[in-house]
């Protein structure tokens, strides 16, 4: 299934969950915030939270900095 990642389009496995598809794609899972189609899903819900075709995942990470 194609989802689109910050713009990106990413081939990922179907009927994998926020948490899954972090665990695959990304090095760093701290300091990361995931919304998918512009709702905010909080880190507890990411296993319970399934992707669908074409959803729309914006991944934002903490930087430190002054």
């Amino acid at each position: 299934m194609e989802v689109i990642v910050n713009n990106n389009v990413v081939e990922t496995g179907d009927n994998i969950s926020v948490s899954e598809f972090i665990e695959k794609q990304l090095q760093r899972k701290d300091g990361i915030a995931i919304a998918v189609n512009e709702t905010i899903i909080p880190k507890g819900n990411w296993a319970i939270t399934h992707l669908k075709e074409k959803d729309n995942i914006l991944i934002i990470t903490a930087t430190a900095g002054g």
